[in-house]
């Protein structure tokens, strides 16, 4: 990945990703102080972030695999950043809108089980998912919409 000025980006390629912005938060470590049925660290930090509405997101994971021990993930950061009301993701799944070709595509790559769980690049990877969603180089993975926007969303817990 290169971050570079737009300058810059147009001398590298003719079909440049443009960030918008980041953010972070931090939270206990210790998880008996946390609401474990709403992920606060992901909430404040999307407060914080107003510019990325549910409506803009292109991400999106694919339901052609086995059930995963992570998957209430995906329901909990959907409401943590507040894609999702708070108990609404789980209609919205089963509805399709997070499916591929849904209104709001998310984890298309399958998420972290779905690329062999790399730890310490997993904030890496969703990145990249979202350059090849956005650039329509996603292969299978590609949404079927025209993906215009993404948001890549990690979290280190211990």
């Amino acid at each position: 990945m290169i971050l570079a000025s737009e300058k810059v980006a147009k001398k590298l390629t003719d079909q440049p990703v443009w960030l918008d912005g980041v953010g972070w938060t931090l939270d206990s470590t210790h998880w008996t102080n946390r609401d474990l049925a709403y992920p606060e660290y992901v909430g404040k930090q999307q407060r914080w972030r107003t510019r990325w509405p549910a409506s803009r997101t292109r991400e999106r994971r694919s339901t052609s695999r086995t059930l995963r021990s992570f998957d209430y993930k995906e329901l909990h950061h959907l409401e943590g950043l507040q894609l999702a009301g708070k108990g609404e993701a789980p209609k919205m799944t089963v509805d399709g809108v997070t499916q591929r070709d849904g209104d709001l595509p998310v984890c298309p790559s399958g998420g972290l089980l779905g690329v062999g769980n790399p730890i310490a690049a997993a904030g890496m990877m969703k990145i990249c998912e979202i350059f090849w969603q956005l650039r329509g180089e996603a292969g299978k993975r590609q949404v079927k919409k025209d993906a215009r926007t993404g948001l890549a969303q990690a979290v280190g817990e211990t």
